[in-house]
């Protein structure tokens, strides 16, 4: 086999072909939504340019005798209008091999990933390119400024590195962090390939001001936030001693330098008993103040990111056929997976382009998938001057949402609610 034509999946990625089903599709969505109605011929021409410049998104899952690996594609993806409901399985079958979408909906375009291939940051930045060259040929003036990856800068080896494996160091201690079972939530659950979007958007300046009156950021601020949510919903519910306990997402780049656009992110789960539900927001504040902040430094995440790199050199698993190790991978999942938390909140920051691009695009949104055991997630990222937040569920009650949005809007925050049936001509929601 030519060894240019395919290449390992990285370290974080092995998990995600034993455990992907239609009931946990591990998939994100990126949207960006323009200020006029989209010309799907012109935005299939763009794709075509796209994932010429992102090599590694031009990639198909194939099983070896010990592991998945990429194997490259020549072909091009093909743009889709947008039917189902967002986040679901990516099948390679119907995508033509891909292992993401793009589809379209009026005005709207989604770029759908699935996580085996890249991290929101990584989607962002091929996002970016799409809606750059969209614009750009659709006869638009506007420059990539230095924040869009275009064909003139091809692309480096290192934005297809393992950057997990770059920053192993074997003489450091492994450190597995905290192991105990988080306090689940359940709801009753949509049909099968049915979920709901709630979007949640509010002024990132009184956001900000907020946060900083109580001495943390934005995500320390909507993560205690989403956390006393749940203490809220659930405390009448359990008399449990688990953990409430939310997964943040750290992108590694900030602190590691890497230029990678594969997966390159650290979950920390973050958690407090249902005991503390009656406990002032200040206690819960300097808690995930502390918590987080103390893990978010080199010294802490080395420790933390050494034991998957050394599951995945480990000799005796190495050896063991694929069908095993799926197997392993699987249970290792349900113990060190799902079970350590009880929803994730992910912010990926302010999207960045050129002031010229900005005038012709009016947000952007980010989703993510949910499972079984983990049926609703928020996510978030800022345009201009707002935030956008979108919780993601797959069961029908909304108490969980309706409580958090209550929560900002008593702190004074101006905010606005609809819902991924308003895409499809449905109402504004009043869940406040």
């Amino acid at each position: 086999m030519n060894n240019e034509n395919w290449y390992k999946l990285e370290t974080s990625a092995l998990i995600y072909p034993a455990i992907i089903s239609p009931r946990q599709p591990s998939v994100f969505r990126l949207s960006c939504t323009f200020q006029k109605e989209i010309d799907p011929e012109i935005l299939q021409i763009a794709l075509n340019v796209t994932i010429n410049r992102y090599p590694g998104f031009a990639m198909t899952l194939k099983r070896g005798a010990f592991w998945f690996y990429f194997e490259e594609m020549e072909k091009t993806p093909t743009l889709h209008p947008e039917q189902n409901y967002p986040c679901q399985m990516v099948d390679p079958e119907t995508e033509g091999g891909f292992l993401f979408r793009v589809t379209w909906f009026q005005n709207r375009v989604n770029l759908e990933v699935f996580h085996v291939i890249s991290d929101g940051t990584g989607g962002m930045e091929f996002l970016k390119t799409l809606v750059y060259y969209y614009l750009l040929l659709s006869g638009e003036d506007v420059k990539p400024g230095e924040n869009v990856r275009t064909l003139g800068c091809k692309p480096t080896s290192e934005e297809r590195e393992n950057s997990f494996l770059r920053y192993y160091d074997p003489q450091i201690p492994s450190d597995r962090a905290d192991d105990s079972v988080a306090l689940h939530y359940h709801g009753t659950q949509f049909p099968l390939g049915h979920s709901r979007a709630i979007h949640v958007r509010t002024k990132t300046a009184p956001l900000l001001e907020l946060s900083r009156k109580y001495g943390v950021t934005i995500t320390e601020y909507l993560t205690a936030q989403f956390m006393r949510s749940f203490f809220d919903v659930m405390k009448d519910m359990t008399d449990s001693d688990k953990p409430v306990k939310i997964s943040v997402p750290i992108n590694l780049r900030k602190m590691f330098a890497s230029d990678t656009v594969r997966n390159f992110t650290y979950f920390v789960n973050i958690g407090k008993p249902l005991s503390n539900a009656d406990e002032p927001i200040e206690d819960t504040l300097q808690y995930i103040k502390k918590e987080l902040r103390a893990v978010c430094t080199r010294d802490a995440l080395v420790p933390r990111l050494n034991p998957n790199v050394s599951s995945e050199k480990n000799p005796f698993l190495r050896a063991a056929p694929l069908s095993i190790k799926q197997l392993v991978l699987r249970e290792a999942h349900h113990i060190l997976g799902d079970n350590l938390f009880t929803a994730s909140l992910s912010n990926l920051g302010i999207v960045r382009l050129d002031e010229s691009m900005h005038k012709h695009i009016r947000n952007f949104d980010f989703g993510l998938s949910c499972s079984d055991s983990i049926p609703l997630n928020l996510s978030l990222l800022t345009w201009d001057d707002t935030a956008y937040m979108t919780f993601s569920s797959n069961v029908e009650e909304r108490d969980v949402e309706r409580t958090f949005v209550r929560k900002l809007s008593s702190d004074g925050l101006a905010v606005q609610v609809w819902t991924s049936e308003k895409e499809k001509g449905g109402s504004d929601e009043n869940l406040s």
